[in-house]
């Protein structure tokens, strides 16, 4: 009997809770691409609303998409500042090496890993 009813309160409670998403479907986005930074791993635009996109260096090819600076590009990403939990106070820096800390409005990252040349 003790099992029946906490099966039965079991059931009443997960029927009223929220199921939480913690993941991002892409999306795709145009920002135009003002500058960028890098390290050994990514590849770091910063576009004209100082908004940020990673992107993860392909270790397997040397082919690589020309980037103009100053033009502007249709890109998939995954939103990641949408990811960060709210109601909790989280810096909006991305800390890029331990020298290069960059202040953002939102953070992306690109859907697939790309090598990337700048054009200047």
């Amino acid at each position: 009997m003790k099992n029946i009813v906490f099966l039965f309160f079991f059931f009443i409670y997960s029927c009223q809770t929220n199921n939480v998403i913690i993941s991002s479907k892409p999306v795709q986005i145009t920002r135009k691409i003002i500058t960028f930074k890098e390290n050994k791993e990514v590849n770091i635009l910063i576009a004209d609303n100082n908004d940020i996109i990673e992107i993860f260096k392909e270790n397997t090819s040397n082919n690589c998409k020309k980037i103009k600076l100053g033009k502007r590009y249709s890109l998939k990403i995954v939103p990641v500042s949408d990811l960060i939990q709210h109601g909790i106070e989280s810096p909006d820096e991305y800390i890029l090496n331990d020298s290069t800390i960059i202040k953002y409005n939102h953070y992306y990252t690109l859907e697939k890993k790309q090598n990337i040349c700048i054009i200047k």
